[in-house]
This record gives C-alpha cells, structure tokens and sequence, in this order.
C-alpha cells in the first residue's frame, strides 16, 4: 500500500507541469448560442526534435541575387548583407544599386538646361564714305573723296564692330539610365547693331554724296550736294546694320567619365545667319527757294544662311565646387548668300519727274564654307542642381557677303567676299535634374 501511495504521488509530480501548460477551455456559453454538446477536445502538438544541425540557407537560394545584394566577384554572395537604407549614404546603392564606374561623376543628371547673358562683338565691315564734307572753295571737289579738306560724315571706315549684348540658351538630356547617349540644342544671338546719320545742308554749310559713273567707260566721281553754300539745300539719312544668329542640335556620345574628368564627343546640325544693311535717302533743290528737286537712294542688302554637318568634342575637369570646360567643333556645309541691290535717282522739275537712274542687282549665290567653334566655360556648382558659369566662345565662318563691302560708290555691287568672326563673352547659369 505504501508503494501504491508512493507511486501516485511521483505521478502527480510529473504531471503538474504539463497540467499547468494547457490552455483553460474557452468559457461555457449561455442562451440561444451555447452549443448543444460537449466543448472539442484541444489537442497540443507534438514538439518536433531536431535530429541534427540544421543548415541555413543560402541568400541566393532565397532568391536574392540582385543589385540590393550583389558582391565583388572574390567575395562570396552568401556572405553579403543587405544594404542597410536607413544610412544616409546607402540611399542611392539601395535604390538604384552600385554605380558604374563610368558613371562615377557627379554629372548623374537626365536633363539640363542654361541661359545665358551674352556680351559680345562681331567682325567690322568697311564701309566706304558715303557722305561727306569739304571746303567750299574748292568748288565742285568739295567733299570729293581723296581731295584736300574733305572729311567723311558717315563712313570712311570700319563700322559695327561695337560690343554689344546677346542671349545663348541650351538644353539637354540623357536617353538611358547609363547615360552614355544624349542630346543637346543651342540657341544663341548677338541680335543687331546700327549706326545712322540723319544730315542737313541749310545753305551755308557743304554736305556731299559722292557716287561713282561710267563715263566713257572711265569710272568718274561726282558729286551730289545736298548742302552748298548759295546754291543747294537738302536732307540725307543713312544706315548701316548687321543681325547675327545661330543654332545647333547634336547627338551627344560620353567617353570618360570619372569625379575628375569628363569627355565627350558630339555630332549634329548646325545653322547660323548674319544678315547686313547698308541704306543712304536724300533730297536736295538746288538753289534757295529753287523748283528743282533731286531724289534718289542706295539700298545695299545681303542675308547669309550657313547650313552645315558638324562634330566637335567637350571635356571638362572638376576641382571641388569648380568646373572647368573647353567645347570645340567644325562645321562643313554651304552658305546660302543673297543680294539686293538698288539705286534710283528721280529729277523733279516744277510737276514733272524724270527718271535720271534705276539700278536693280543683286541674286543668290552658294558658298562652300566652312565654320569653326572654340570656347571655354568656368563654373561654381552653387547647389547639387544649380551652377553659375562664366566664358568665351569664338565663331568663324570662312566666306561670306557684306552689304557694306558690297558698295563702292557705283551703281552695280563690287561681287567681294570676306570672311566673318564673332566674340562672346557668357555670364549665367545652368541647372541639372
């Protein structure tokens, strides 16, 4: 009996754990709701024992074999840990994965644009003396070019290479998310510059146009006084003016790029249009109070259309927040030039007029030519997105028409061609995104 009691005691002992484990069964429900027969048996799973070391998985049985996770080829990929994103510096590794070393520039932006304030000059053009003066003693040589005493008014010299402001604005972007091709346009325009004179003889004063005829085949100066004194009185207005302009578009291809040093090589379109004016308006009666009217003017017109293939290349160093970039390109194409040219002279006698010159020449005529671009830009990185830039670009183009060298004084153009360069000086700004 002794053992029996003892026996049922050790048993109590050893089931009191597993008794104090179980879960209390749910409370009885009372009502329409409580269910008609005995609560379900809980039964508690079985413990599963281990029968030895269990393996773990490898990351890319797991199925995580992407950038987030990738590793150096000598280091295994089961021993790399995931990028931790909540780290600053881990954003962009996390997200976008490991950087190409071609792409470890600061450059990482798809698009970009710049404007920029232009200050700049283009070639000047001699202009022959289209107005002048002279003493009055000497009579019908007075103001004649190349006679003592005479002076030109207008004219006489080079004119229109003044500096004066422009605008260049640029845009770009990259195609793939390797950055290796883009695209890019410019648009830049130095618009026009001018000079006039707006004259008057009163009588006392000698205001002369010269102009050159034909006579007897021997080309022969004479003169056309709008102011003499005693005989001539009259008005003259003259003009001259030049428009500069261009553009390009180019397919963009990057060579190198590295924190330091940045190259590429472009190719494209490229177009640019210098247009000149040379214009002179009179009126003159000879005498005091006298019916006899002289009229006339000299209009001088060229537009020269540059349309070209071009390549060229850019580089650029980085030093911290500074930047430093050289552009060059060459362009070989044609150069569209056309010509007005006109001078009429009309003889007002009392009602009547007569018709003393009517000159028309002038047409199109196409140049092989070729252009060529240089230029440095200096920027400050302001922001990770903004920079200012300051810098010089130099444009030649190597056959072209001016209006102004087109005029000798004759009533027929002088058919000579030059060439034409252009200086700009930038200041503004870019932004990248």
């Amino acid at each position: 009996m002794r053992y029996r009691l003892l026996a049922a005691l050790g048993a109590l002992v050893l089931a009191a754990p597993w008794v104090s484990a179980q879960p209390a069964p749910p409370a009885a429900l009372s009502g329409p709701l409580a269910p008609s027969g005995p609560p379900p048996e809980i039964r508690r799973p079985l413990p599963i024992q281990p029968t030895g070391p269990t393996p773990s998985p490898s990351l890319r049985s797991l199925g995580f074999d992407g950038a987030i996770f990738a590793a150096p080829a000598s280091q295994p990929l089961d021993s790399v840990q995931p990028v931790d994103p909540t780290r600053p510096d881990a954003t962009d590794a996390f997200v976008w994965g490991p950087a190409p070393a071609a792409l470890a520039s600061p450059d990482r932006a798809w698009l970009w644009g710049s404007a920029e304030l232009l200050i700049g000059n283009t070639s000047g053009v001699n202009v022959p003396p289209v107005v002048t003066t002279g003493p009055a003693s000497a009579g019908l040589l007075a103001g004649a070019v190349g006679a003592p005493g005479t002076v030109a008014l207008f004219g006489g010299r080079k004119m229109l290479d003044d500096w004066r402001t422009g605008l260049k604005v640029e845009a770009g972007a990259w195609f793939c998310q390797d950055h290796i091709w883009g695209a890019s346009a410019r648009l830049y325009s130095l618009f026009s510059t001018s000079d006039q004179l707006v004259g008057e003889g009163n009588g006392t004063n000698v205001v002369n146009l010269p102009q050159v005829v034909s006579i007897g085949g021997v080309p022969t100066q004479m003169p056309i006084f709008v102011g003499f004194p005693g005989i001539a009185v009259g008005t003259v207005a003259t003009t001259v003016q030049t428009t500069f302009t261009g553009g390009d578009i180019n397919l963009r291809r990057l060579l190198v790029s590295n924190p330091e040093f940045r190259f590429e090589l472009f190719a494209g379109y490229r177009q640019m249009h210098l247009g000149d004016e040379l214009g002179a308006a009179f009126r003159a009666s000879g005498g005091l109070g006298a019916v006899i009217l002289l009229a006339g003017d000299d209009s001088i017109r060229t537009r020269n259309n540059f349309y070209a293939g071009q390549v060229g290349s850019l580089g650029s160093i980085a030093l911290g927040r500074i930047t430093i970039q050289g552009q060059s390109a060459f362009a070989i194409g044609v150069n569209a030039s056309d010509l007005d040219f006109g001078r009429t002279r009309v003889a007002t006698i009392g009602t009547t007029q007569v018709p003393l010159v009517q000159t028309e020449d002038g047409g199109r005529v196409n140049f092989f030519a070729v252009a060529a671009e240089g230029g440095v830009r200096l920027g400050f990185r302001v922001t990770e997105h903004a920079k200012l830039t300051v810098g010089y670009t130099g444009i030649y183009l190597s056959k072209v028409r001016r209006a102004k060298e087109q005029f000798d004084l004759s009533d027929s153009p002088t058919g000579g061609i030059t060439h034409f360069y252009a200086n700009m000086i930038s200041l503004g700004g870019e932004v990248r995104y």
